[in-house]
Parts: C-alpha cells; sequence; structure tokens
C-alpha cells in the first residue's frame, strides 16, 4: 500500500553475501528469496517495445526497469549530436538501477531489439532497499555489473582482439542508425572501419567476410547490416576484463 512502513520480513536482515561481485552476467531477480522477488515486482507493469524506442532520457525523471527479454542501449550524448555508448544491457538486468540508491546519471536508454520490461515502482524498490538487506544487496551487484561493463567497452577499443573490435563499432554504429532511420545498419567501408578500430583495412575485411558468413551481418556496397544484434552483442560481452 503506498505510503505504507515495510516491515521487514523475520531472517531476511541477517548478515547477506553478495556472490558474484565479479561477474557481469547478473540476473537482478535470481539474487533474491522468493518473497523478496514478489515485493520487488509489486505494483510493477509489464510492456513490450519495439526497437529504436528510446525509454530512458534525462527529461522523464528517475525510473527502474527489469529487462526480462531484450537487448537495450545506454549511451550519452552532447549538443552537436555525438553519441558515446556507455553499456548495454541484457535480459535479466535492470536499467535504472541507480536510480534505485543515488541520483541516475544523464543517459538515454535505447531499446536494440524488441524486449519485454517491467516498469518497476521506483518508490517501493527504494523502500525495499532501505530496509532488506537482501533487496540491497542485490543492487548493489547489479551496480557494480554494471561498472564492469562499462569498463569492459573503454577496455575493448584498444585491447580486444579484431572481431571483438570491429564488433563493437558495427553495434555501436547500428544502433546511432536505429535511432536516425529504424534500422540496424552501419553506412561504411572498410577503409571506415579500419581507421576506426585501429586495423588494416584487409583485416577487417576478412573479419567482416566470417561475419557475414556466421549471418551476424550482411553486406552491401559501403553499408553493413545487422542481422543479430544479440549475437554480436555476446561478441562485446564475452570480452575478458
Amino acid at each position: 500500500m503506498q505510503g505504507s512502513v515495510i516491515e521487514p520480513l523475520e531472517g531476511h536482515n541477517r548478515g547477506v553475501l553478495t556472490p558474484g561481485l565479479e561477474v557481469e552476467d547478473v540476473d537482478f531477480m535470481s539474487l533474491m528469496s522468493e518473497a523478496n522477488q514478489r515485493r520487488v515486482l509489486e505494483g510493477s507493469t509489464r510492456d513490450v517495445y519495439a526497437p529504436g524506442t528510446v525509454i530512458l532520457h534525462p527529461e522523464i525523471g528517475n525510473r527502474a526497469y527489469l529487462l526480462e527479454r531484450g537487448l537495450a542501449r545506454a549511451y550519452t550524448t552532447v549538443p552537436d549530436g555525438r553519441q558515446a555508448t556507455v553499456t548495454f544491457f541484457h535480459s535479466g538486468e535492470v536499467i535504472g538501477s541507480t536510480s534505485i540508491v543515488s541520483h541516475p546519471p544523464r543517459v538515454f536508454v535505447q531499446i536494440v531489439t524488441r524486449s519485454s520490461m517491467a516498469a518497476l515502482e521506483l518508490e517501493k524498490v527504494r523502500k525495499l532497499a532501505a530496509t532488506e538487506n537482501e533487496v540491497l544487496a542485490a543492487v548493489a551487484t547489479v551496480l557494480a555489473a554494471r561498472v564492469r561493463s562499462a569498463y569492459r567497452l573503454i577496455a575493448i577499443r584498444t585491447l580486444g582482439d579484431i572481431r571483438q573490435r570491429l564488433a563493437y563499432d558495427l553495434l555501436d554504429r547500428a544502433c546511432r542508425s536505429q535511432l536516425a532511420v529504424g534500422r540496424l545498419e552501419a553506412k561504411a567501408t572498410h577503409a571506415d572501419l579500419a581507421n576506426s578500430i585501429g586495423s588494416a583495412r584487409e583485416v577487417v575485411g576478412r573479419t567482416l567476410g566470417r561475419l557475414r558468413d556466421e549471418g551476424f551481418v550482411e553486406t552491401a556496397p559501403g553499408l553493413i547490416r545487422v542481422l543479430d544484434p544479440l549475437r554480436l552483442a555476446g561478441i562485446v560481452r564475452a570480452f575478458g576484463f
């Protein structure tokens, strides 16, 4: 009930372990008991969002979502229109987790593939995090994973292998294109991609050819269409950090 004080359930506020703080694959709901899972989802609303939808931006206030299935991208931008990808969200992860315990960063969140999500009742989840150690530990685990994910995207640009750097570059370009024209595609030549990721045009051509043969993308002169963004994001996600 709105405005009511949430009493901690018996036994919930004993010492709580925070398993897997070092991992990036965090299923938020799996970190809590069934009782707290129900409480976190109480009052939430579910919806399905189309690719290219921007569900979060600095002007709409604090929100938090559970991404039940799909792929989303967080990015920031500057007045001249340039964008920088901050992180990608995968199934089971929380979007807007910073809002649960603090002020959110000024980022936008874009739906990349058709995604089912639960919009959490933020004030209720905030109260749970303030009274239930298990919920707070789950939020801390999610936030630690978000930091590691952001670090990975910084590191992969220079430390990833050619396949990983190219996968990130294509996904980043395609997501920006999706916002502009509604399609996941990258308008770039092999030379453009080589300059962007710090490689040779011939190496990029061979790597792109393998991605095409494996069904990740299809190509035309000066254009790469992303066919399977989830698998492409998986290449990025697999970068060891």
